[in-house]
């Protein structure tokens, strides 16, 4: 009886490590499910993993506000010079403000967006996005996610 008992703790306490996930996991995760997400084309699931007054400033400068309007950006840009495009995240960082609020350094790789020439290109935004928990889940309450150019060449010799 006591190899049962002892048998039944151990699996409970096998379970709980192995289904207990930080929160800084989930966030991971969450992140991981938008590069999903994206590289699906869903513009519906990408805009779900927004809480529902969530923002986003895209690389272009394109504002959205609500879950809406995020799946509307979203999906105007995967039917055109993302439709091809994968997202890759290649480094995060999870900061914690309070247990229920976090921010998010991330750098990314986006490969394959269409030019008008047909061409193609690769952008590596960093991203910075705010996150919610609510309901025991972590929600994208705002991104901003930023390009930037490459450092002047230098001048031409005289």
């Amino acid at each position: 009886m006591k190899r049962v008992l002892a048998a039944a703790v151990a699996a409970i306490l096998i379970s709980t490590v192995v289904y207990a996930q930080s929160d800084e996991e989930k966030i991971r995760a969450r992140a991981q499910e938008f590069a999903d997400a994206w590289n699906k084309h869903d513009p519906t699931a990408m805009a779900l993993l927004w809480s529902v007054d969530g923002d986003l400033i895209n690389p272009s400068g394109r504002r959205a506000s609500g879950i809406a309007e995020i799946q509307r950006l979203f999906a105007d840009e995967q039917s055109k010079a993302m439709k091809n495009a994968t997202y890759t995240i290649t480094g995060i960082k999870v900061r914690f403000l309070s247990p229920t609020m976090a921010i998010i350094d991330e750098d990314a790789e986006v490969a394959g967006i269409a030019n008008p020439d047909g061409t193609t290109v690769t952008l590596k935004p960093h991203v910075i996005a705010l996150m919610t928990k609510s309901g025991g889940q972590w929600w994208i309450a705002a991104v901003r996610a930023y390009s930037y150019l490459p450092p002047p060449a230098p001048p031409a010799p005289k």
